[in-house]
C-alpha cells in the first residue's frame, strides 16, 4: 500500500515537471512569434512607403473639379503649393465685390436691395450730361462717394442682378482678411473731397443764376401786367373792394418723430441743394435710361397719295350718282312719365248721358251704388 502511494506520487510530481516544461516551451515559442509578427508588420508598412515613393514622381496639375481630367489622377502628389499654386475658382462664385464706376450711373439701386445696407452712395446732380457708360446709358449725378463695407457683406448677389449696367461685379479675390475692420470698407469714388466741393458750388450756382433768371421774368411780366392793369383802372370807375375769398387751413399735423435717414441719404441731408436723394438718383439715372433705350414715340400723319395721273372723266365715272333721296332717320322712342289727368266729379243729371265723357268713366264701382229710397206714402 506504502509502495503504491509512492508510485503515484511520483507519477504526479513527474507530471508537473513535464506540464511546466510544456510551458516554458510555449511561452518561448509566443516570444518568436511576436517577433515574425513584428518584422512582417515592418515590412508591409515599408512596402506601403516604398509604394507611395514610386508614384510620388506624378503630381496633380492645378486643375478644378469642373475639369473633364480632375479625376483621372489616383495616385501621386495631390497637394498643391498654396499660394503659389491656387485651384481654378469658377466664375460664378460670390467672392469680393467690385464695382467699376466708369460705367457706374448712381441709381441707388444696389444700396435700395442690399439687406445688410453695406453700400453707400452719395450722389452730386450735375448741370448737364456728364459721361457715358459702356453700354451708352448716359451718367448725370456724380459720384461724391461709393463704399461697400465687406465686413457686413452677406454675399447674396442682389446688388450684382439689379445693376442696370452691369458694372457691380464679384470678382475671384476671395482670401482678403485684414487685421483691422476698417480696412474692409472698399470706396471706389472717383472724386476726392475737393472735387466734390467744387462740383457742389458749380451747382449751387447754376441753381442761382436760374432762380435770378426766372425771377427776372416773373418781375417783367408782373411790370407788364401793373401797367395794363394802370390803363385798365384809368379808363374804369373804381369799384368797391371785393369780399376776401374764405380758405380753409389745415389743421395742425401731430408731432412725429423724423424716421431714420437711409443709407445713402445722409449727404443729401447735409447739401440738400446739391446732393441727390436715393428717390432723386433713381428717377434721374433710370429717366435716362429709359430715354436713350427707349425714345418717346411720335405718331406722325400719314402722307395724302394725291391722284393725279388719273382723267377726270374717269374719276367722275367712278362716283356713282344716287338719284334717290335720302331717308329721313326714324326718331328714337323715348317713353315719358306724364301724370293722368285728375277728372273732376258731375252730378249725376239726366243729360249725364249726352256729356263727353264716356258713360264707362262714370259708372259707380258696386260699393259706390247709392241706397234704395223707401217712400212714405202708405
Amino acid at each position: 500500500m506504502i509502495e503504491c502511494l509512492n508510485d503515484r506520487i511520483a507519477y504526479v510530481d513527474s507530471y508537473s515537471i513535464i506540464q511546466a516544461f510544456y510551458h516554458s516551451i510555449i511561452e518561448k515559442m509566443s516570444y518568436f512569434k511576436d517577433i515574425q509578427s513584428g518584422i512582417r508588420t515592418t515590412l508591409k508598412g515599408l512596402s506601403l512607403t516604398l509604394r507611395h515613393l514610386r508614384h510620388a514622381t506624378h503630381r496633380r496639375t492645378p486643375e478644378g473639379i469642373a475639369s473633364d481630367n480632375y479625376f483621372d489622377l489616383q495616385n501621386g502628389l495631390v497637394t498643391l503649393q498654396y499660394p503659389h499654386e491656387q485651384l481654378p475658382i469658377p466664375d460664378n462664385g460670390r467672392y469680393r465685390l467690385r464695382n467699376e464706376i466708369e460705367d457706374c450711373i448712381v441709381c441707388d439701386k444696389c444700396a435700395k436691395v442690399c439687406p445688410v445696407d453695406c453700400i453707400t452712395i452719395d450722389a452730386i446732380k450735375a448741370t448737364e450730361e456728364v459721361g457715358r457708360a459702356s453700354d451708352g446709358s448716359p451718367i448725370r449725378l456724380y459720384a461724391a462717394k461709393f463704399d461697400i463695407d465687406m465686413a457686413k457683406c452677406c454675399y447674396c448677389g442682389l446688388c450684382t442682378v439689379v445693376c442696370p449696367t452691369e458694372c457691380l461685379t464679384m470678382d475671384k479675390k476671395f482670401d482678403y482678411s485684414e487685421f483691422e475692420l476698417g480696412k474692409l470698407t472698399y470706396n471706389f469714388s472717383n472724386l476726392s473731397e475737393e472735387e466734390a466741393n467744387e462740383k457742389r458750388s458749380l451747382y449751387e450756382q447754376f441753381l442761382f443764376e436760374k432762380e435770378a433768371a426766372k425771377a427776372a421774368q416773373l418781375a417783367a411780366k408782373a411790370a407788364a401786367s401793373q401797367a395794363s392793369n394802370a390803363d385798365v383802372q384809368s379808363t374804369t370807375p373804381k369799384a368797391s373792394p371785393a369780399r376776401p375769398v374764405f380758405r380753409p387751413t389745415a389743421k395742425p399735423a401731430a408731432n412725429v418723430e423724423p424716421a431714420k435717414p437711409a443709407n445713402a441719404e445722409g449727404s443729401s441731408i447735409e447739401h440738400p441743394l446739391t446732393d441727390a436723394t436715393p428717390e432723386e438718383m433713381q428717377q434721374i439715372a433710370q429717366g435716362a435710361i429709359e430715354t436713350t433705350k427707349r425714345p418717346v414715340f411720335k405718331p406722325t400723319q400719314k402722307p395724302l397719295v394725291k391722284v393725279t395721273d388719273v382723267p377726270a372723266e374717269a374719276q367722275q365715272a367712278e362716283v356713282p350718282v344716287s338719284t334717290e333721296k335720302p331717308v329721313a332717320p326714324k326718331p328714337i322712342f323715348r317713353p315719358s312719365m306724364k301724370p293722368t289727368a285728375a277728372v273732376p266729379p258731375q252730378p249725376a243729371t239726366p243729360d249725364a248721358t249726352t256729356s263727353d265723357v264716356p258713360q264707362q268713366q262714370n259708372k259707380p264701382y258696386p260699393n259706390q251704388l247709392p241706397s234704395p229710397q223707401v217712400s212714405d206714402q202708405r
